[in-house]
């Protein structure tokens, strides 16, 4: 009984930890990929609700992959549309794995889960929806092994000025 109650009061507070970390979270959402594959046709579109316009913003790319993957790098096009419809689109090359052949990504078994910075310290200036369309930009018909797709986007962390 003692050893089931240290396991509960162990998990509250890893979930409080996790909770608290993620403070500054505003979106995260992940598409799972049917047969862990990526289409070249498939974009994934993500729709994030933006509130706070005085904050500033980080967003990433999630990646969630196999340890299958047979590539070093994967190719990506981020566009992305303001509430007015406005466009902007920009190509991504990230890499997967060091220049020893070894995955950067933190692994467990056979997945391995990665994210990518895409946008560091940005505004959004007005609320509404904000529209992320990203697409596999390799040079393929598909990509294997790539199993979630996500986004995240995390209000900026402030800088403690004393520190800098």
């Amino acid at each position: 009984m003692k050893k089931t109650r240290k396991i509960f009061f162990a998990l509250i507070a890893h979930a409080l930890l996790f909770t608290a970390c993620d403070s500054n979270q505003v979106y995260k959402k992940y598409e799972s990929l049917k047969n862990n594959e990526w289409k070249r046709d498939h974009t994934i579109v993500f729709d994030v609700e933006i509130d706070d316009i005085k904050s500033n913003y980080d967003v990433y790319l999630a990646l969630r992959h196999t340890t299958y993957y047979p590539y070093a790098n994967l190719l990506v096009n981020v566009t992305s549309y303001d509430p007015n419809e406005n466009m902007r689109t920009k190509d991504f090359e990230f890499y997967l794995r060091n220049a020893d052949g070894e995955f950067k990504a933190e692994g467990a078994g056979d997945l391995w889960d990665i994210d990518f910075l895409l946008f560091e310290d940005i505004s959004f200036p007005e609320k509404g929806v904000y529209t992320y369309h990203i697409s596999n930009y390799m040079p393929y018909v598909s990509t294997p092994d790539i199993m979630e797709v996500g986004l995240i986007v995390m209000k900026t962390e402030v800088k403690d000025a004393d520190n800098d």
